[in-house]
């Protein structure tokens, strides 16, 4: 027996849980889970998948401007989380957080004792160890998963606070040539009172001075995303230049033409693309432009691809109800209340702001 000087009482053994998270700092490097776990739900990977692919051609040497973790599953090698921490061409992108599962899913989950916390508690200190705190000045994702994030990035990131009030509460949607009006003509018609021509067409360089107009004004509409000239002018070039922007041309009797209405497209994968602007100068507005000019647009792309996505805001102001009831118009679903509930694959998404950060673009 050991004198009771040299005994020592046993501690307990703590063992944390295996990290489930790792990083990619070059596209190139992601595994094929990644690829796979981004196409169980193609539309709703939209927000990472397109930059993901052309990201595949970027220099090695951008590597400190673009991240994504991937988190895998407690019991296999499925992944249960994707999060991307990007750059564009005008700055940082939000942190945007994807998941192969549905909101109904993730509750079922939580229901059965599986903690989605823990999980994205893993995630937020794989980002934390990769990023300083201030380059997080958002996180985008179905809103279940955008709140429990910024909840626990707010307890792991000193100096970083969640602000109350979404920067984004929107509505993920989508059209496909089943639910697309097939009634074009409920979208061509215009007052007979008024001398006018329309013309509805892809944008070209000539178009550049009024795409640079719209794209401010459009940002102006989403706080806190305005674009001074400049930025506006970069992002008319590049959405021309990639043939990622449609204008609804307009002439009233013997005046010029003008560009009354945009309608952009910026992320493109397989069998999905996404509208990611529709605006109608001020003046032009309650002709019918918006409408007219996305599902022309929707049938362009419906010819290749399986499905269009947006996100429209979630709110009850005049301009967003007029929003949805426009989308809806056009064949996107889930945003009739009173005719359709529980959509399959339409979610509530959020973007939450955190102070002490710096901001971005997207």
């Amino acid at each position: 027996m050991w004198p009771s000087s040299h005994y020592q009482v046993p501690q307990p053994c703590i063992v944390s849980p295996p990290c489930r998270a790792r990083a990619y700092n070059h596209a190139s490097d992601l595994p094929t889970e990644f690829w796979d776990a981004l196409m169980q739900n193609e539309a709703a990977a939209n927000i990472i998948l397109p930059f993901a692919k052309k990201a595949l051609d970027y220099p090695r040497e951008d590597g400190n401007d673009q991240l994504w973790i991937i988190l895998y599953s407690e019991t296999s090698n499925n992944v249960d989380f994707v999060l991307s921490c990007t750059k564009g061409s005008l700055g940082n992108y939000p942190v945007f957080v994807f998941t192969p599962k549905s909101s109904a899913q993730l509750t079922l989950e939580e229901n059965q004792g599986k903690d989605m916390a823990a999980s994205l508690l893993q995630l937020v200190l794989c980002l934390l160890k990769e990023v300083p705190p201030q380059r997080v000045f958002s996180v985008f994702s179905i809103a279940k998963v955008a709140e429990k994030f910024a909840e626990i990035l707010e307890e792991q990131a000193r100096g970083v606070k969640a602000l109350e009030v979404p920067y984004y509460d929107a509505i993920f949607t989508f059209c496909t040539s089943e639910t697309l009006n097939k009634a074009s003509i409920s979208f061509s018609s215009l007052p007979e009172s008024e001398d006018i021509l329309i013309a509805l067409r892809r944008a070209d360089i000539s178009h550049l001075e009024e795409i640079k107009a719209l794209c401010k004004g459009f940002s102006h509409t989403s706080p806190p995303y305005k674009l001074d000239d400049e930025g506006a002018e970069l992002e008319a070039r590049t959405l021309i230049t990639n043939q990622q922007v449609w204008v609804h041309m307009i002439k009233r009797g013997d005046a010029g033409w003008e560009a009354a209405c945009l309608v952009a497209t910026t992320r493109e994968s397989e069998n999905v693309t996404a509208v990611t602007k529709v605006f109608t100068a001020e003046h032009w507005r309650g002709r019918g432009c918006a409408a007219r000019l996305l599902h022309r647009v929707c049938q362009e792309i419906l010819r290749e691809k399986e499905r269009v996505v947006l996100y429209v805001g979630n709110g009850d102001s005049t301009e967003l109800t007029s929003a949805r009831r426009v989308y809806h118009k056009v064949g996107f679903q889930g945003l009739n209340a009173q005719q359709e509930q529980n959509v399959e694959n339409v979610e509530r998404w959020v973007e939450i702001g955190f102070e002490g950060t710096t901001l971005g673009y997207w």
